[in-house]
């Protein structure tokens, strides 16, 4: 079901130049459904591409508690891209700003 990587997404994007925007909406869909899974591993990946889709202009605020969820994982390279995900969607009036900070002082 979730076959794009990061790198799929990259390709599909510069090869649908003309319908870049129907593409990257079922994308953006297929990356809902990836990141509300149990499995961290397909999350960690979907909020990769959020990041990735974020640094080209699209908004990724509705998943930010699962940037939370990819933060609080216990493998390093999982924390590693929630921390991206935070430092780069979170800014000052987002709401789940102080449940970040008390999960870094634990």
């Amino acid at each position: 079901m979730f076959e794009k990587n990061l790198h799929d997404l990259v390709r599909g994007i510069r090869t649908n130049k003309n319908n870049e925007a129907k593409f990257i909406s079922a994308c953006i869909e297929e990356t809902r459904n990836e990141i509300k899974t149990d499995n961290m591993t397909l999350k960690c990946q979907g909020i990769t591409k959020l990041v990735y889709l974020q640094m080209l202009g699209y908004d990724m605020s509705w998943s930010n508690f699962n940037t939370i969820e990819v933060m609080s994982a216990t493998k390093f390279t999982f924390k590693r891209v929630g921390y991206l995900a935070a430092s780069q969607s979170f800014h000052e009036n987002t709401d789940l700003l102080m449940l970040a900070t008390n999960m870094i002082r634990k």
